[in-house]
């Protein structure tokens, strides 16, 4: 009698363990889905950062600046200062 106890505690044990197998790998590819998924972003957010980086230093250009002082508020140098008394 005591064999066939052994026997269905072996393959219990033997069932439990493939069970645990089975969880442990299906825990595994869901976060290694969500770690995809993260990476995507940290690499959509890197490429979009590049992007702003790049039009920051393009609409802070000195030259772009002048001009548009210039131009649009008619702003002059300061050697052409001039005092209108009213």
């Amino acid at each position: 009698m005591r064999l066939p106890i052994a026997a269905a505690s072996v393959w219990m044990l033997v069932l439990v363990t493939a069970l645990a197998q089975i969880v442990s790998a299906h825990s595994h590819r869901q976060w290694l889905v969500v770690w995809q998924q993260q990476d995507a972003l940290r690499l959509q957010l890197l490429e979009e950062h590049t992007r702003l980086v790049l039009e920051k230093s393009t609409l802070t250009a000195h030259g772009r600046i002048d001009r548009l002082a210039r131009e649009q508020l008619n702003m002059i140098d300061p050697q052409q200062i001039q005092v209108l008394v009213p």
